[in-house]
């Protein structure tokens, strides 16, 4: 390839009458014993101008055939020297301009490189003007990505030779920044080495230099980040894939899987997985890099990376993701399996194309340390046996509800465990697979192929199954099939995102399903979120303040009775004064009742009046039980719940019971709450036996 554009070059030459054929016999000659290109060595042996051979250039580039790359230069290139331009923003005069030709015909260096030295010009103004008179990008070298699956497509002989460095590739294209982009021997060479089209972009000269020091050996600057990163090592299962794996894939694994990249990423994950972390954030930003860690539902800033770690870093993540990391503006989803420190973690890995480079976000599966046990969701002994009756029969429809990342997936999981057995088949329906559970057949849904939950649910009904888990009901058509179902002698396990165990039947009738399907159908629904627990190794009791008990709607008579918990902060728990998580929950069990206001298309008001009268209790009252038994607290019990003006509760200060506002006694201990006679609204005084308007005797 090479020899064939020394070929056409000395014939444009020829052609062009620039030279003649002894002068280019006597600059092959030359070129050979000397490895200089062919157009540098006849200037050098003053056989043709510089002008002449950009002439030459610019003719080769623009007769190219069809199957050589190309070089995207602008049309602007093609028309303006570079002296001329220096000249048109009054950066130098045609006396500076005529000494610095003068200097590069003597050292045959370039002309932006001879000025600047010569103390002429700026090296950033230089570059600013070419990228403003030329349209091109101007690059600061210190806060752009570098992708090294670039750096490995131009070896680093060329990159200083050029004073060029590659800075993104794909299957066409590849953006370098150079010195002087009109050096079109330069961005020829470039092409011909990479095999792509040149976008070409602009640099100071001095920043090149350093660049190309910093990211050809990437190491170094490593070496110093690692070392404040206490890790060790973790092992990734079945990483690649050897008769998958395309030369392209290799050739990049080369470069990326060199061990200081390695250990950064193995640290990364190894951090996370002691910090008991369900998703790494990898997030590009204009100067930085930065990775953070959702530690008990919230995130916390785990490390901040200089920017030119950030190319090296995604492109490891996705080939260990089996990703397709030549493709760069379209999200993709990869699995990883890693054991760490005797954890078999599955990492589900997703790449965003943001702003300021790709965001790859991934989510840590321990399926060794997820609570299958209903006994361990959190859910008090009411609660519990409520949620036993609906799943214990043997067929309808049992809903979880509840925003993303509240456990529902967990709690449909620890159902499915509590009912599994030899004697049933059960198939869930997931998107993803999160965590594998023995005797259970578990389907991956994949919209993209077709395999959408309807579709999979009308198979999985061929398949004689006695329980089914939807992952979600996200459409009318799985709905319905699965009330279908439900109908049919099947018990139907799925999840929706409602607030309330109420709005779920809203959402059912939303969704297109009959009111007296959704009432013959229906078990009942679970609402819940997930609050954070109250360190035990720093937890410490304190009395709340009327402020505090205000903001939870919380009723009392002597609040210096009322004794909460909270976290001091330790090393335990990374002084957050938490450590785990727990459910609160919201059972609604469907009973005679309840179907027939639902039958009847009665609204959310009626049937939340009716499921309170048969035992229901608001989630906020769940949660407050937990904050009086000091499993969590305040602040974090409202970071999760709404609380509403109509589920104000009452904390009885004799047994510490939460009991709604329009109770006069505690329903536990029969302590006198109401400042009121029940049985005319009076008022009243807590010693009294007797009423003094109607004689009504007070318990």
């Amino acid at each position: 390839m090479v020899s064939e554009f020394r070929r056409k070059l000395g014939e444009i030459l020829l052609d062009h009458k620039f030279i003649t054929e002894d002068q280019l016999a006597q600059g092959i000659e030359k070129q050979k014993i000397s490895k200089k290109r062919l157009g540098e060595i006849l200037t050098e042996m003053g056989f043709v101008t510089q002008e002449k051979l950009a002439q030459a250039l610019t003719a080769q580039l623009e007769k190219l055939s069809p199957e050589a790359p190309l070089v995207a230069i602008p049309p602007q290139i093609k028309t303006k020297k570079l002296g001329e331009i220096l000249l048109d923003y009054s950066l130098i005069s045609k006396d500076q301009l005529a000494k610095g030709i003068e200097e590069q015909k003597r050292t045959n260096r370039r002309l932006g490189e001879v000025l600047t030295e010569m103390g002429l010009v700026n090296e950033e103004k230089l570059a600013r003007a070419l990228s403003a008179q030329l349209g091109i990008p101007y690059v600061d070298l210190n806060t752009v990505a570098v992708e090294p699956e670039a750096i490995d497509l131009l070896p680093e002989r060329l990159a200083r030779k050029n004073l060029a460095l590659p800075l993104t590739v794909d299957r066409k294209f590849v953006t370098v920044v150079l010195a002087d982009p009109l050096d079109f021997e330069a961005l020829h060479d470039i092409s011909f080495a990479t095999n792509r089209e040149v976008r070409p972009a602009i640099a100071p000269i001095k920043e090149i230099r350093t660049a190309i020091r910093k990211f050809y050996h990437l190491s170094q600057p490593l070496e110093k980040i690692l070392g404040e990163i206490k890790g060790g090592a973790i092992e990734v299962v079945a990483e690649q894939d050897a008769e998958r794996e395309s030369e392209t894939m290799e050739e990049v694994a080369k470069k990326v899987d060199s061990p200081p990249i390695i250990r950064l990423v193995n640290s990364v994950i190894l951090h996370a997985s002691r910090n008991r972390a369900s998703d790494i954030h990898f997030e590009p930003r204009e100067k930085d890099f930065r990775v953070r860690e959702r530690v008990d539902g919230l995130l916390v800033e785990a490390f901040e990376f200089p920017k030119l770690v950030q190319g090296a870093v995604t492109s490891r993540l996705k080939i260990m993701a089996r990703m397709d990391i030549a493709e760069k503006q379209v999200p993709q989803d990869g699995r990883i399996k890693v054991k760490v420190e005797g954890r078999n973690l599955d990492l589900r890995v997703s790449s965003l194309p943001s702003h300021y480079g790709e965001k790859i976000t991934i989510r840590l599966l321990d399926s060794a340390a997820i609570q299958l046990n209903l006994e361990n969701m959190g859910a008090s002994k009411r609660d519990l046996t409520r949620m036993r009756s609906m799943i214990e029969k043997p067929q309808g429809i049992v809903l979880i509800t509840g925003p993303t990342g509240s456990g529902k997936t967990s709690t449909l999981y620890a159902m499915i465990n509590h009912i599994k057995t030899e004697a049933i088949n059960i198939v869930t329906l997931e998107d993803p697979i999160e965590y594998e559970l023995r005797g259970v057949t578990q389907v991956g849904i994949n919209e993209k192929t077709g395999m959408t939950f309807a579709y999979a649910l009308r198979s999985v009904l061929r398949q004689d199954p006695d329980v089914i888990m939807v992952g979600e009901m996200r459409d009318s058509e799985t709905a319905n099939i699965a009330v279908e179902a439900s109908l049919t002698g099947h018990l139907v396990l799925s999840t929706l995102h409602t607030n309330t165990a109420v709005a779920a039947i809203t959402r059912l009738k939303n969704l297109g399903i009959p009111v007296y399907l959704i009432a013959s159908s229906l078990n009942g629904v679970v609402a819940q979120r997930l609050v954070r627990r109250i360190c035990d190794r720093c937890k410490e009791p304190y009395f709340p303040s009327a402020e505090e008990l205000a903001k939870v709607r919380l009723r009392w008579k002597e609040p210096s009775i009322l004794q909460f918990s909270r976290g001091r902060g330790c090393q335990s728990c990374n002084h957050t004064g938490y450590k785990g998580r727990t459910g609160v929950f919201e059972v609604l069990k469907i009973d005679p009742a309840l179907r027939e206001i639902i039958d009847k298309d009665g609204g959310e008001e009626a049937i939340l009046k009716a499921a309170l009268d048969t035992g229901m209790r608001h989630m906020s009252e769940d949660g407050i039980d937990k904050v009086n038994q000091g499993i969590t607290s305040v602040e974090e019990l409202l970071r999760v719940i709404y609380m509403r003006e109509e589920e104000a509760e009452s904390s009885c200060p004799n047994c510490g019971e939460s009991v709604r506002r329009e109770f006069p006694n505690c329903p536990y201990c029969g302590y006198v709450l109401a400042d009121k006679c029940p049985g005319c609204g009076e008022a009243r005084v807590p010693s009294w036996q007797f009423c003094p308007c109607c004689g009504k005797k007070f318990r």
